[in-house]
């Protein structure tokens, strides 16, 4: 008696971890979760002295009592006792109170007792959650509004039922703190730039707790960013004083270039006197052009040539005439010396 013992708990585990349902992750290299029946089991009545069932004497009367009222009004009572569930449901069955081993049933019909019985239906199919908006401080210490978008699914509906009241609520309250967890590393820029690979991280995080409670995260994306007024008056001013700064930098080029241009013309035109000539008459042209109300009084440009000292000229600019002694006036009553 004392050999059976262990041979009966082993598969009273077995019958507990059948019942609960595969669940991915468990026991595999990525959560690093060694197998535990106890800590992947949904109830604890699979560890008691009792049948797998949980059932008393009592309750087993009421089964067998309902079997056959069952039984003896067959014709009638078949149709009460068979349900049918769709393909993209599951349905956990309570029994008393008790959940009934093995997994969920469905698609399909499934049969169960009227009067004893209670059904749930779980839709397994994939279910969007909006997470409105919420404060999240981030590495630089700027506070700002965000909100998200989150799409899970039930993957094992019987541990569902059995860990979690609230499933909305509950993924919602996870998404906001696993957020305002991750994003408080993050930088204003970053969450900005990088929202995909955000977004993936969050998702990670969301999985590795969800599938403790039977749910699949399949994706996290942030749907929008709100900044305040103060900050968004701040950055506009930034950005603005940034692109003056390139106007100026771009500005201040463009003088360099003309000014390089200006000198190399000038060395041209002072090789080839001919030139210069010919771009004094084309500068009074367009003054002459633009301009029919102004008076021009041009200089012989071989005066001015005349007037340029040659130290000036190779200059490049026309001297100021240099002041002379005045010239005295003769004096009539002065006369040369009878000995001159």
């Amino acid at each position: 008696m004392r050999s059976a013992a262990p041979v009966r708990r082993a598969q009273r585990w077995r019958r507990c971890w059948r019942a609960s349902g595969p669940r991915k992750g468990t026991g595999s290299k990525r959560n690093n979760i060694p197998f535990s029946p106890r800590a992947t089991l949904p109830w604890p009545g699979c560890f008691g002295r009792t049948k797998s069932s949980g059932l008393g004497a009592c309750e087993w009367l009421l089964v067998l009592t309902s079997l056959l009222f069952v039984i003896v009004t067959f014709p009638f009572s078949i149709w009460f006792c068979i349900k049918v569930v769709q393909e993209y449901e599951r349905v956990i069955i309570f029994r008393l109170g008790h959940l009934l081993p093995g997994r969920a049933k469905g698609p399909g019909l499934f049969f169960f007792l009227p009067c004893l019985d209670t059904y749930h239906k779980v839709d397994l199919r994939l279910q969007t959650l909006e997470i409105p908006f919420h404060e999240v401080v981030t590495k630089d210490m700027f506070i700002m509004e965000i909100d998200a978008i989150c799409y899970y699914r039930m993957e094992n509906a019987s541990l569902l039922l059995s860990s979690l009241a609230h499933v909305s609520k509950a993924v919602q309250f996870l998404v906001q703190t696993t957020m305002k967890r991750l994003l408080a590393h993050r930088s204003l820029t970053e969450i900005l730039l990088e929202r995909k690979s955000i977004a993936q991280d969050i998702k990670v995080a969301l999985d590795s707790v969800t599938c403790i409670w039977g749910i699949k995260v399949e994706r996290t994306e942030i749907k929008d960013v709100r900044l305040p007024a103060g900050l968004q008056h701040s950055l506009a001013m930034e950005a603005e004083a940034q692109r003056q700064a390139r106007a100026r930098v771009i500005a201040a080029e463009g003088e360099k270039a003309a000014s390089e241009s200006l000198r190399t013309a000038a060395e041209i035109l002072a090789g080839t006197p001919a030139a210069a000539q010919l771009r004094y008459l084309h500068t009074l042209q367009s003054l002459s052009t633009d301009k029919p109300s102004t008076v021009v009084l041009p200089l012989p440009f071989d005066l001015l040539n005349f007037l340029s000292s040659p130290s000036n000229r190779a200059q490049g600019s026309l001297p100021l005439p240099n002041p002379s002694r005045p010239v005295e006036p003769p004096n009539p009553k002065k006369k040369d010396s009878p000995m001159l």
